[in-house]
């Protein structure tokens, strides 16, 4: 394997992006992008990455705004600047481009996760034939918050766009996480199955989930959001291009696996004929993590990125 890393400005016209590329040792067959969540950082996905290279694929991933080495660099968390819902998926449309500089005419595959699967929805509607395939994990869909509760008249309203969120609306954002597990769950118990990824998950000092997100960085996610679960978005996707889903069945991100079938009966429902939708039961949100699981999930994700890259093989 071959480690590249890149520096380049955001679109936030503030950052530095620190963002990677992980090259096979065997001739490469395509481009992978992994677009990671809210509050965690790349190199979390890296199992995921090496099954993967493995597999010749070259990866590219970078810490958003924000979030990873990006934030531990800047000082600067949970804000990704003015209209963040634009600026990160700019972001990823210039990590990719550094990628097809150096890796010219391969196929590209866009994996992302969680708030990684708003972020690569846009995305994939803007890169149209430039793409060869798009997975989507841990994806957010109808979650409670944001379909019953969210009040996005108030959020616009506030008038300090730079402080810190008010705790109303982060506490509307997260309505429902924990309330199908008991009581004595803890806060961040959604992100797996197993106590050892959500301890780690907490430990992690490039993670820093929970850290104060500003006002116009929740905006930002919001209308992010509200973007990649419109109508609009299904109607601009490309109707050949083809979709794998992964998710678990006690996720609340994705409404406990309703999400994701809600999203793949739609893409089916708008015309796009190439949807498979993989959910697991018993597991929460980070099903590449899970460890009884991730091996399957690799596979599944791996055997799709060949499958669209390379129809022959």
């Amino acid at each position: 394997m071959a480690l590249y890393e890149l520096e380049f400005p955001s679109a936030n016209g503030r950052d530095t992006i620190f963002g990677w590329i992980y090259a096979p040792a065997s001739t490469p067959r395509g481009i992978v992008q992994i677009i990671h969540g809210l509050g965690e950082h790349s190199r979390r996905y890296l199992r995921l990455i090496s099954a993967f290279l493995d597999a010749g694929f070259v990866v590219v991933a970078d810490d958003h705004a924000g979030h990873g080495k990006t934030a531990m660099t800047s000082g600067i968390w949970a804000d990704a600047g003015s209209q963040a819902d634009e600026v990160v998926v700019q972001d990823e449309r210039t990590l990719l481009s550094l990628a097809q500089e150096r890796f010219p005419g391969l196929p590209v595959v866009v994996f992302g996760h969680s708030w990684g699967s708003m972020i690569a929805r846009p995305l994939a509607a803007s890169l149209g034939e430039d793409l060869a395939g798009l997975a989507l994990g841990g994806i957010a869909s109808q979650m409670e918050g944001f379909e019953h509760q969210f009040d996005r008249a108030a959020l616009a309203a506030e008038p300090d766009r730079e402080g810190p969120a008010p705790d109303a609306y982060v506490g509307q954002l997260f309505a429902g996480f924990t309330s199908r597990y008991g009581e004595g769950a803890g806060a961040t118990d959604w992100i797996a199955t197993d106590a050892g990824v959500v301890h780690d998950h907490a430990i992690d000092p490039l993670n820093n989930f929970g850290a104060p997100m500003t006002t116009r960085f929740l905006q930002g996610f919001v209308d992010l959001y509200d973007t990649a679960t419109s109508d609009d978005w299904y109607a601009g996707l490309r109707s050949d291009l083809p979709v794998l889903i992964v998710a678990g069945d006690a996720d609340p991100v994705g409404n406990f696996g309703e999400g994701a079938y809600h999203v793949g009966n739609k893409l089916v429902a708008s015309g796009h004929p190439d949807v498979r939708v993989r959910v697991y039961p018993g597991y929460r949100h980070e099903v590449h993590n899970e460890p009884d699981i991730r091996d399957d999930v690799a596979r599944e994700l791996v055997t799709f990125a060949t499958r669209v890259t390379d129809p022959a093989a």
